[in-house]
């Protein structure tokens, strides 16, 4: 999972904005290689989730778009791991040309889900939380989207662990009385 990877984070159609994220031990510094902010700011040195705007170029120098970019480090990012994103018009040609050149740096390109894969292998989200993510993406009305996002949310995660915690207080109680029977132990009591 050391590997880097980049694709195109939003629908596959024309529109406005377009987004292709970058995720891995290289990511910063790979987008570093392509973009340059108007400020000056190299990613490297970049403040973490703050926009810069720039230029993105390819290797051979010509221009690919003007465009935003983010960095998020690691642990602290969705993946856990270091990203970036371009933020981008949405033309299908601008958003493959981008990966094109991130994948001449040695990126590869993501397979589906595997960001929230990244995300959950690194502790980022938990099993729930990480379904929740495709039911949400895959919504067809309202209420189901609320759903995904309230289980996105930990709600469903933190339901399951009140009730393993209270399952493991169960048997450690059966156990502490089988194991010591000459001792005093009282009678079990949800909650107490």
């Amino acid at each position: 999972m050391r590997d880097t990877i980049a694709a195109i984070a939003t629908g596959g159609g024309v529109s406005a904005i377009g987004i292709v994220r970058v995720s891995g031990d290289l990511a910063i510094t790979t987008a570093g290689r392509i973009f340059r902010a108007t400020n000056g700011t190299a990613l490297c040195d970049a403040v973490n989730r703050k926009m810069y705007y720039g230029r993105l170029t390819g290797a051979d120098g010509r221009l690919i778009d003007l465009c935003m970019c983010m960095v998020s480090r690691g642990p602290e990012s969705y993946t856990g791991e270091d990203t970036a994103e371009f933020h981008c018009h949405g033309s299908p040609v601008v958003m493959s040309e981008i990966l094109r050149e991130l994948f001449s740096l040695g990126v590869r390109q993501a397979r589906a889900g595997e960001f929230t894969k990244r995300a959950f292998l690194n502790s980022r989200l938990d099993l729930a939380q990480a379904e929740a993510v495709i039911d949400l993406i895959e919504a067809e009305s309202p209420a189901g989207a609320q759903n995904a996002a309230w289980q996105l949310q930990g709600a469903v995660s933190l339901r399951l662990n009140n009730a393993y915690g209270s399952l493991l207080d169960v048997i450690a109680h059966s156990h502490a009385f089988l194991d010591y029977p000459d001792q005093d132990i009282g009678d079990f009591r949800i909650g107490g």
